[in-house]
Order: structure tokens, then sequence, then C-alpha cells
């Protein structure tokens, strides 16, 4: 598999004022009832994304998420090469799952894997 980046994710402490800022500036549409409110963008082309709630204790971040065959192993070799794990392998309602951690110069990444039906 190649690893396409097949997600987006804006964290932020005021979540309604970036749905605003996002949705004046680009015409982003959030769906406020899912935890990570979903962003379509109506492009036709490209990827769709999340916006998130962060709280005073997390720094608002930006975040792509690849997908990858082997989520533990990605996990670990990007350990191994410098990452600090953010968010361990995680289930995502059966539906697939995800981990998350920051490179060796500090930007987010975000890993998704999905299940082979």
């Amino acid at each position: 598999m190649s690893n396409p980046v097949v997600h987006f994710q804006i964290g932020g402490r005021n979540a309604a004022k970036l749905r605003g800022f996002y949705n004046e500036v680009f015409g982003w549409e959030v769906d406020e009832a899912t935890p990570i409110g979903g962003i379509r963008t109506h492009a036709g082309t490209g990827i769709d994304g999340g916006l998130h709630q962060v709280d005073e204790t997390q720094a608002p971040y930006l975040a792509v998420y690849v997908a990858v065959d082997d989520l533990e192993g990605t996990v670990a070799k990007a350990e191994q090469n410098g990452a600090k794990i953010i968010v361990p392998p995680t289930d995502v309602n059966g539906v697939g799952s995800f981990a998350m951690f920051t490179d060796p110069e500090g930007n987010c990444i975000g890993l998704w894997h999905h299940p082979v039906m």
C-alpha cells in the first residue's frame, strides 16, 4: 500500500470560533454532532477533515492522517526514528483505529488503519 493522506484535523481552544472562521474563509461546513466535528469541504476533490475542541492543557494543532496497513508497526517505526507518541493505537468503535505522534521537529501526524472487511 502507498500511504496516502486521508484526513486532516484542526484542534483549537475555541471550536465555535474556528467553525465560523473556516466557514467564512473557505465555505467549509462542520458537523457539530460528532466528537470531532466533521469538516465537509464540498470541493469534489481532496479530503475532508475534522475540527476538535482542545482543553486548556493542550496546544492548538493541525494534523494530517496517513493511511497505514500496520498501525502498531508504523508507530514503533516512528518512535524508533525520533517520534513522540501522543495517542497510542486506539480503536474507533470497530470502524478502524488511529494513533498520533509528533515528528522530530514537533509536527503532529496521525495514522489511520481501516481493517480489511
